[in-house]
């Protein structure tokens, strides 16, 4: 039975769209960190300069300061107004920091979504005559396989196949409905749970096939259950 189950688009673009948008803002950070807020500090030191040289002459008051900084202001192209407190050169020194700490951030997290999207929009796996494989070059025969654990199938799709790998190691195999094509994925577990014993099959029950009722597929783990849920039925 082959059967290749390809990346689901959605869950994919997530990991771009998370990515992209990190990456812009780490680039945004940057232009701010290394040109716009660098910028500012000329206008900054000018104006602490003139500030502090009128407050250490008592001739000169706020209205000498003012016609000095709007001369200063006018020979560089600065805006007239006064620079506030927010706009002193420790401020200004102060939110360069802050930019490359989020350019940090947004590379952190933009750059290793963006890379394994590119990575995995073109993996797959896929069930052959005799067992399994995927793009990383992974391949097992349904004779390797020891267990099939399904603890975290329900809530997000992950099911875990641990195998005897050729050199004697124990390998684990994921099957993820989430990130691959979930008809697809499903068609490949119920083929998988088929071909196995059913006490390999853990912490789940098997899937339901086309000719189970959700009463029989209880019924295949249920040895451990009180025989009283024998007639229950599942979502």
């Amino acid at each position: 039975m082959n059967l290749r189950a390809t990346p689901e688009t959605k869950f994919l673009l997530k990991y771009l769209i998370i990515g992209l948008g990190c990456l812009g803002f780490a680039g945004y950070s940057f232009y701010d960190g290394v040109f716009a807020y660098p910028a500012r500090i000329p206008r900054a030191k000018a104006w602490s300069e003139l500030k502090a040289n009128v407050e250490s002459n008592p001739e000169l008051g706020d209205k000498e300061l003012a016609e000095l900084w709007k001369g200063v202001a006018k020979e560089n192209g600065w805006s007239a107004k006064r620079p506030k407190k927010d706009e002193s050169v420790e401020s200004i020194e102060n939110l360069i920091l802050y930019q490359y700490v989020f350019m940090a951030i947004g590379l952190g997290i933009g750059l290793p979504c963006t890379i394994w999207y590119f990575r995995a929009r073109n993996s797959w796996i896929e069930s052959t005559e005799d067992g399994l494989r995927s793009s990383n070059g992974t391949y097992l025969k349904l004779s390797q396989i020891e267990q099939f654990d399904k603890k975290k199938w329900e809530k997000k799709g992950i099911g875990v196949l641990t195998y005897r790998a050729e050199d004697g190691s124990t390998q684990k195999f994921i099957v993820d409905d989430l990130k691959y094509d979930r008809k697809t994925t499903d068609e490949i577990v119920r083929w998988i749970e088929s071909k196995i014993p059913a006490e390999m099959i853990v912490n789940g029950p098997p899937e339901p096939t086309s000719n189970d009722t959700p009463a029989d597929a209880d019924a295949q783990v249920g040895e451990d259950q009180d025989e009283n849920t024998d007639d229950e039925t599942r979502d």
